[in-house]
């Protein structure tokens, strides 16, 4: 990975990035989201679905749960694209949907997210939530704006 300041970056050293950033947060360890995979550009990260995600009528994963993995998600793959605290200081969702497609009814629950654009005040990523026998459950897009 090649950042704006012309330091390239392995794997490794992108998902130590993206884990520096976000799991001092305190959604990030309240729900146990964790890194499974990061790259210039994309992150996967998983999460154990507890009870008191779950809806109380059809026992599916919550939508609100949903619709922030897919915002922390692309979030996390800002963050392989700029250095945070360097590049930028910081960044904010401006525009977030969701497309729900089936329900979640597994234990576990993952989210691929990548970045489409990258400009110099807004991102634009997009994002796949999968159960964990790999059903496509929701789509979503998201634009940040970036603080510099």
């Amino acid at each position: 990975m090649t950042s704006n300041v012309g330091v390239t970056l392995t794997a490794t050293e992108v998902q130590e990035r993206v884990r520096r950033e976000w799991q001092a947060s305190p959604l990030w360890q309240w729900w146990g989201m964790r890194i499974e995979a990061a790259e210039e550009g994309t992150v996967r990260l998983g999460m154990r679905v507890t009870p008191e995600m779950i809806n109380s009528d059809d026992r599916t994963l919550h939508g609100g749960v949903i619709a922030t993995l897919i915002d922390t998600a692309i979030g996390a793959s800002l963050c392989t694209v700029y250095d945070v605290g360097r590049e930028i200081k910081g960044h904010t969702t401006t525009d977030l949907n969701v497309s729900y497609l089936e329900g979640v009814l597994t234990k576990e629950v993952y989210v691929t997210a990548r970045v489409l654009r990258k400009g110099r005040t807004l991102v634009v990523g997009e994002a796949s939530v999968f159960d964990q026998n790999e059903k496509l459950c929701a789509t979503g897009r998201a634009t940040y704006m970036v603080f510099r």
